[in-house]
């Protein structure tokens, strides 16, 4: 025997009442997950201490004892894990990665419709963070990323700072230029750059661009000197001795020296005590170009120089020079005889110092210390050697 049940109808007013019901929950639904969605859509990134729990200051874009945020639109100086030092401003986090680029440019309208050259770090490639003290000198103080973690969360807000622009008119105001604001981490905190003339600057404040006419600079006669005339003046090539306080033409223009130059190169002895700060430091292979760019030689001296502070500039020296202080050049050819340190881009011949010989290429002997040389085909004699094969004390060489 069988048991029917008798199951009720559903209702009209329950099923009228249930497609309404239905229908707003659908609706509230379908807005509900894009809302959800769009919470924790981008990434952000700190640093904080090792074994330390996270724990932000009011300024958290501030290394130091609490952690702090990597900014989009800032500027960092960095040093690498391979050591490689340089310049990035952050521009985007995403897919646990730090997107940057090395761009400025001083007409901020045309940077907007130019290509970037974007690139990607990882923060584990981070080891240090310099922070600039003095530029004039180059001090900077730096915060070692070494026992510090990395983390990626997830937001709702990006950390960024706004992105800054000033314009310039012209003194007629007939045009306008427009300048990009890069807020740069320094050791004082925040900073903001610009560039102008293909330089960088601190913003003080812009005024009426100034650049260099070239074209002006060209076509004003070059002023010959033959026998003994000083230096610095309006000479561009002095043929015999040139005697003076420093070996250098009075506006930046070319000059050329053939003869004997004898110049006490005062202002060179400041070039020195920089150097001699920055001595310790980069020293590594990495941070070196791979050529030597000799285009803006703008000094040559040839024969016999003989020099207090020393011979420092963009130079080609070429015979025999002797420098109580610093020789800083782009080449030189032949035998140089320094105090203190030789930095050349590229030498041809023999370089002795009291402290350091640094050079990108080398074609011969490095006589000193501590002797540096990317490029070495030749023989380096000092207390510690390295060039792009190997590092050795005492002798080194490359062929």
């Amino acid at each position: 025997m069988f048991v029917t049940t008798a199951v009720p109808a559903p209702s009209p007013l329950k099923t009228n009442f249930m497609k309404p019901v239905t229908i707003v929950l659908l609706f509230v639904f379908a807005f509900a997950v894009p809302s959800f969605s769009q919470q924790d859509s981008v990434q952000n990134c700190y640093f904080v201490k090792k074994h330390h729990m996270p724990s932000f200051g009011a300024n958290d874009y501030l290394p130091g004892k609490k952690a702090f945020y990597i900014y989009r639109n800032c500027r960092y100086d960095l040093v690498l894990t391979n050591k490689k030092r340089m310049t990035a401003k952050i521009i985007d986090i995403r897919n646990d990665s730090l997107y940057y680029t090395t761009y400025i440019n001083a007409n901020a309208a045309a940077k907007d419709n130019s290509p970037q050259d974007t690139l990607r770090l990882h923060p584990s490639q981070w080891r240090k963070i310099r922070l600039i003290g003095d530029r004039t000198v180059g001090i900077y103080s730096g915060y070692s990323l070494r026992r510090s973690r990395y983390v990626f969360e997830k937001s709702d807000s990006a950390k960024a700072f706004k992105r800054l622009t000033k314009t310039v008119y012209s003194a007629d105001s007939s045009r306008s230029t427009p300048y990009e604001l890069v807020p740069y981490l320094t050791a004082q905190g925040l900073d903001l750059l610009y560039e102008q003339c293909g330089n960088t600057y601190y913003y003080q404040g812009i005024g009426n661009p100034a650049c260099e006419d070239t074209l002006k600079k060209e076509q004003r006669p070059p002023v010959y000197k033959k026998g003994v005339w000083v230096t610095p003046s309006n000479a561009n090539s002095i043929k015999g001795v040139a005697i003076g306080l420093q070996t250098m033409h009075m506006e930046w223009d070319p000059l050329e020296v053939r003869g004997v130059n004898l110049n006490a190169d005062a202002f060179s002895f400041m070039a020195g005590i920089y150097y001699l700060i920055a001595l310790p430091f980069d020293n590594t292979l990495i941070n070196m170009p791979d050529t030597v760019d000799k285009s803006e030689i703008n000094i040559r001296v040839s024969g016999l120089s003989l020099s207090g502070g020393g011979l420092v500039g963009r130079m080609l020296v070429k015979g025999v020079s002797i420098n109580g202080g610093i020789c800083v050049a782009i080449e030189t050819r032949g035998v140089v005889l320094t105090g203190s340190q030789n930095l050349a881009d590229e030498f041809n011949g023999v370089v002795v110092s009291g402290l350091r010989n640094k050079s990108i290429r080398g074609r011969g002997v490095q006589v000193g210390l501590l002797n540096i040389c990317k490029d070495m085909k030749g023989i380096q004699l000092g207390l510690w050697n390295v060039n792009g094969k190997r590092r050795l004390p005492f002798i080194n060489w490359s062929f």
